[in-house]
């Protein structure tokens, strides 16, 4: 299984993909709350998710937001 710490070395440098981005999620806490087509809504605590999986390859808006939600939880953890 791929280490968290490779995960979020491949996000930040935006070359992740869905099912990598699954597997962090599901690693840092997050669970799947529900889907609806192609689009998954992930929660921890109060905050959600909203991951679109048309294809394998993700977008960079959401490579951004999931960049943006995980790696700073990630600095306000440690």
């Amino acid at each position: 299984m791929t280490s968290a710490s490779k995960l979020k070395t491949k996000l930040q440098i935006g070359s992740i993909d869905a099912h990598e981005l699954r597997t962090l999620l599901k690693q840092m806490g997050w669970r799947l709350d529900r889907t609806r087509g192609s689009h998954e809504v992930w929660i921890n605590g109060a905050r959600s998710f909203v991951l679109a999986t048309h294809t394998k390859d993700l977008k960079p808006y959401q490579i951004k937001g999931a960049r943006t939600l995980l790696l700073s939880e990630d600095q306000s953890d440690g």
